[in-house]
């Protein structure tokens, strides 16, 4: 069996938005900075095998530092934040 679409489903009425702010589980206070389709697998020919995984791009503030390299799964990012914003 293949494995889990990270899509949201359809009756999903949360949705993340590029330069928004959301209320992160681990790392606080976090503002989305890219949203943008991944892929599965790359094989030493560059041969990329395409897989409907959406990977959300956040920075947040560590110690006063604003770290912006963290990253996500749409599915790992929806549950790790506080839908209310």
């Amino acid at each position: 069996m293949g494995e889990p679409d990270d899509l949201p489903s359809a009756g999903s009425e949360f949705v993340v938005e590029r330069e928004e702010t959301y209320t992160h589980d681990e790392h606080g206070s976090v503002t989305v900075t890219a949203i943008w389709k991944g892929i599965e697998e790359v094989d030493t020919t560059q041969t990329a095998n395409e897989k409907d995984t959406y990977i959300v791009r956040y920075s947040a503030n560590e110690d006063g530092e604003t770290v912006d390299e963290l990253t996500d799964t749409l599915r790992e990012f929806v549950e790790s934040v506080d839908d209310s914003k």
